[in-house]
């Protein structure tokens, strides 16, 4: 699996293709972003990194509006 560490640019690294499609994206840290992608015309796998200045949401507003949610009174 080939490692790629700039902006995506929508071709396979092997073929060169641009039919790529994002299988998952998983946040490493609170910068890094790691997207997986799939060639559909040679079958590669590839990993992009995406750095962000961008602070993932705290755990109180992720949890906060779907718990009062399901608060009956």
């Amino acid at each position: 699996m080939t490692s790629i560490s700039h902006l995506h640019h929508e071709r396979c690294p092997r073929c060169g293709s641009e039919l790529v499609s994002l299988e998952w994206d998983e946040r490493v840290n609170s910068r890094e972003v790691q997207d997986l992608w799939r060639c559909w015309k040679c079958q590669d796998e590839f990993i992009t990194v995406e750095l962000s200045d961008e602070q993932p949401p705290s755990t109180t507003e992720v949890t906060k509006p779907f718990f009062t949610s399901l608060v009956m009174e």
